[in-house]
């Protein structure tokens, strides 16, 4: 009985010490778990912030674009409306609404934290599901739009900008010695007759050109679709930085 007795205390003791080493293990385990939870969250909180600015960057450009989409086909519509100049005042008003219309402003996506997201493999970090969705989903409409962009500037190059170089001096009204000689742009004071006359004619040719006009009507209808889809972009941009800011919030 006396080494029954010591065996059953052996028993105890030896479980005891394995429980111990079980719970410090256990414990152990989490604490780590609690570690790597951590880091995880405070890099997640990082590439939010980082994304968060990216978009703030994409709301400013987005927002230049669509004025810029704007004054395209609203000076395009002017065009194809205007009479033939015979002023000189008349030919610099023709000509700074032909620049209006020619000036090419590009939007690019800021993507740079995205990229370093996606490129170190811990998109996983994002938990926020709704998130990750708005993500892709803009990722998407900007592939879109930058498609658009693309099939515009193509008809640019064709309708507007080759034919305009064919039937129109380019800048008529400025002063190209005295531009280089001061290295900024210096309009012309006035034209003589015979200079004056060219002018008008060249400017009736391109206002009457069906090959202009339709260029100018396809820039009306491209510019009006991009600034639209910049439209439902910005506020989308928007909805994402909502969602974002409450996100960051719940982890404060």
């Amino acid at each position: 009985m006396a080494d029954d007795n010591q065996f059953l205390k052996y028993t105890r003791y030896a479980i005891g010490e394995i429980l111990l080493v079980m719970v410090g293990i256990l414990l152990a385990l989490q604490v780590n778990n609690w570690n790597n939870l951590r880091s995880e969250r405070a890099l997640e909180v990082k590439y939010l912030n980082g994304i968060k600015a990216d978009l703030q960057v994409d709301l400013v450009n987005l927002k230049t674009f669509i004025d810029d989409k704007e004054l395209k086909f609203v000076s395009a519509a002017e065009l194809l409306e205007m009479d033939t100049p015979q002023t000189i005042t008349d030919l610099d008003a023709m000509d700074s609404i032909i620049w209006n219309v020619f000036g090419w402003v590009r939007y690019d996506q800021s993507t740079n934290t995205l990229d370093e997201l996606i490129g170190s493999g811990n998109l996983s970090l994002i938990k926020n599901d709704s998130i990750k969705k708005m993500i892709q989903n803009i990722k998407q409409a900007n592939i879109s739009i930058q498609g658009s962009v693309e099939h515009m500037r193509r008809e640019y190059d064709y309708y507007l900008y080759d034919r305009s170089a064919a039937l129109r001096e380019m800048a008529p009204l400025i002063d190209l010695g005295e531009s280089v000689k001061h290295r900024k742009r210096i309009k012309k004071s006035n034209l003589d007759e015979a200079e004056l006359n060219v002018f008008i004619e060249q400017s009736h040719a391109i206002l009457n050109d069906l090959i202009f006009r339709n260029g100018l009507k396809l820039a009306i209808g491209n510019n009006v679709g991009v600034r639209e889809d910049c439209l439902t972009l910005y506020a989308d941009v928007e909805k994402l930085i909502g969602f974002i800011n409450e996100e960051l919030d719940e982890q404060l």
